[in-house]
């Protein structure tokens, strides 16, 4: 099955680089995308964007409520601590009759968005702005 979604990426003209200890890099409108091959289970996808927020330890507070907000919020996308950083997935097990080719595109796209959104997750947390307070405010 590697071998399949290599050749999917391939032709969707993606350039992978290997990366011995993660798996395979590539770049999609100067996102860095990690597909991570699960040689215990070949039908298992996972495609990532790496330490999209850094944990220190003034900032435990924001980043939990970042994780959060991802995982609570986001369909398909999930955020996870790798390290000292956040980490976004999209996993998926393939049931071998996918057009591969579709499945990467949707998922890289899926990331993408997910990347913006934590992105703009981020800075409103940065400004203090919060989903429930604005909710509020509306609603006066």
């Amino acid at each position: 099955m590697k071998e399949k979604i290599l050749a999917a990426f391939e032709n969707l003209g993606f350039n992978l680089e290997d990366n011995e200890s993660l798996g395979y890099h590539f770049y999609y409108e100067g996102i860095n995308f990690l597909y991570m091959y699960n040689e215990d289970d070949e039908d298992f996808l996972n495609i990532s964007v790496p330490s999209i927020y850094d944990f220190e330890k003034d900032n435990k507070e924001k980043y939990e409520e970042l994780k959060e907000k991802i995982n609570s919020t986001l369909k398909y996308v999930k955020a996870y601590t790798l390290g000292d950083s956040l980490w976004i997935f999209y996993e998926r097990d393939l049931l071998g009759n996918e057009d591969l080719e579709e499945v990467i595109r949707h998922m890289i796209l899926h990331l993408a968005a997910a990347l913006m959104f934590a992105r703009d997750s981020i800075e409103k947390i940065d400004n203090g702005e919060s989903d429930e307070g604005s909710d509020n405010n509306n609603n006066d």
